[in-house]
């Protein structure tokens, strides 16, 4: 990409206010990369936040763009992420910068690189990194030891620049929410997740812990994910985020809800719908039912809520599960007109709302003689206005239908 002389002192202003105050020296290894020798090194946290600024959007020249606007909470994400945790790790941070002095040692590969002053220098990758060590050094700066891996590039033009922002940004493919939890050892919540599933014969086959979601596929053996599970939880203990990890840090929650879980679970499958999904996965036999579905899930959350707090104000002595008789009987195939409105729209998919969930959880209640909290008391009346809703855009589209038809016929004629 040229650029005139204007161009290139507007930039050259630009780059000025990504320099350091002295020089910045350490060690690192040389390598290949392509076409381009690259150096990475150890670098501390008190050396980053001293030598590296944050890429002043705001002032960039026009059509120039170095680095895309940090989120306020990813920045504070990081932050937190280091004040709480005492085993941190970070994935390298990559630097573009202007030149470097390079001396080599005794040891093959292992050099000294030297960063003048005025040479520009910023980060492609890893703001939000650089934003969090900061801040934490800030509150606490007995974490200037620590170390985190740096990649070098010496710059080749704007343009060239820009590139390794997009190469390193535009491929990646981050995990979904189901492998976060599955592998994630430090939230109270993901490993209560992991715990309740495994407890559970009939759940550890049908949650997947790998998936972002369950299709309908003939050859499916699971019904859920685990990030669904888990928000199944969060609904039924009526817990945030934040909360869930203290509820579920105590043992005795953990195995109350556990229990609760396990005895739900086997009382649902008296429902015949419900036993071949767990019984077989969300494959064929289960593409026609509205059990393996997320809204579904979250729906049964609310209604075991319901059952809870009826059995809170009950005066029997242990829990009479015998309502169960009658959600047994209740046809949770898609072919039942009870869905539409309340999980199924006027085209027959599924909506996946707060409003579903209550509605679902509502006729699941009330069929089966609970008492509702006032959060559902009124569902029914919008439940009955949705429909309403559905019959109006089926009447508007089939009337667009036959007047396409008729405009069709006349241009035949």
């Amino acid at each position: 990409m040229s650029i005139t002389q204007s161009q290139a002192q507007e930039l050259a202003q630009y780059y000025s206010h990504m320099t350091g105050e002295t020089l910045f020296s350490t060690v690192g290894i040389e390598g290949k990369e392509g076409d381009r020798t690259t150096y990475v090194a150890k670098v501390s946290f008190a050396d980053l936040a001293a030598h590296f600024n944050l890429v002043p959007t705001n002032d960039a020249p026009a059509g120039v763009m170095l680095q895309r606007e940090l989120a306020t909470s990813r920045k504070k994400g990081i932050a937190n992420y280091i004040k709480n945790n005492c085993d941190f790790v970070f994935p390298e941070l990559i630097a573009v910068v202007g030149e470097l002095d390079i001396q080599a040692t005794s040891i093959s590969s292992i050099v000294t690189i030297n960063l003048a002053k005025t040479s520009f220098r910023y980060l492609v990758d890893g703001q939000g990194r650089l934003f969090g060590i900061k801040d934490a050094l800030s509150n606490d700066p007995s974490l200037a030891d620590q170390t985190v891996d740096v990649k070098f590039i010496i710059s080749r033009g704007v343009a060239s620049d820009a590139q390794i922002f997009t190469d390193i940004n535009k491929t990646p493919t981050s995990p979904n929410a189901s492998q976060c939890i599955a592998m994630d050892t430090r939230q109270v919540l993901s490993k209560f997740a992991k715990e309740a599933v495994l407890a559970n014969a009939s759940l550890t086959q049908r949650v997947d812990f790998s998936k972002a979601s369950v299709t309908g596929k003939a050859d499916s053996e699971t019904i859920w994910t685990l990030n669904q599970f888990s928000k199944f939880i969060q609904i039924l203990t009526g817990t945030t985020a934040r909360s869930a990890e203290k509820m579920f840090d105590d043992s005795a929650q953990r195995a109350h809800w556990i229990g609760f879980i396990n005895k739900f679970m086997t009382e649902l499958q008296r429902n015949p719908f419900f036993a071949d999904a767990i019984n077989h996965g969300a494959g064929q036999s289960t593409k026609d039912s509205i059990v393996a579905t997320s809204v579904f899930l979250k729906s049964l959350a609310l209604f075991g809520k319901v059952i809870l707090m009826n059995f809170a104000v009950s005066d029997n002595d242990e829990a009479d599960w015998s309502f169960m008789d009658t959600f047994a009987t209740i046809d949770l195939s898609t072919s039942n007109k009870e869905w539409v409105g309340r999980c199924l729209n006027y085209r027959g998919r599924f909506e996946d709302k707060s409003f579903n969930h209550q509605a679902v959880a509502s006729f699941l209640s009330n069929t089966t003689g609970l008492d509702v909290p006032e959060e559902l008391e009124t569902v029914e009346e919008e439940v009955l206005m949705a429909r309403a809703s559905i019959l109006k855009q089926q009447r508007e589209e089939a009337k667009a239908k036959a007047s396409n038809q008729n405009e069709a016929l006349d241009l035949a004629s």
